[in-house]
């Protein structure tokens, strides 16, 4: 998702400027990790999820991250990142 790119990118050139704070910790960072988290249970839901309204509300809770948090160079991202088909 572009979107995501480019808050990942402002995160990064963020946490630059605020030394010792971690781009994932950015309004930007967590923007991008919430777009990400909501994306992947749309995409549960849409894949016929047993129960949805359970992956929605934890997705809409934000209590837990459904996706791994840094960069997309993490393998493990590129895995569960969520595609438009």
């Amino acid at each position: 998702m572009e979107l995501v790119e480019e808050l990942r990118d402002e995160a990064e050139d963020l946490a630059q400027d605020l030394k010792g704070i971690p781009a994932q910790e950015t309004v930007c960072g967590e923007a991008a990790q919430a777009l990400e988290e909501y994306g992947a249970a749309l995409s549960q839901i849409a894949g016929g999820a047993e129960n949805p309204k359970a992956i929605a509300a934890e997705a809409l809770s934000l209590a837990k991250p459904l996706q791994p948090l840094g960069r997309d160079s993490d393998p493990l991202r590129d895995l569960l990142k969520p595609r438009r088909t």
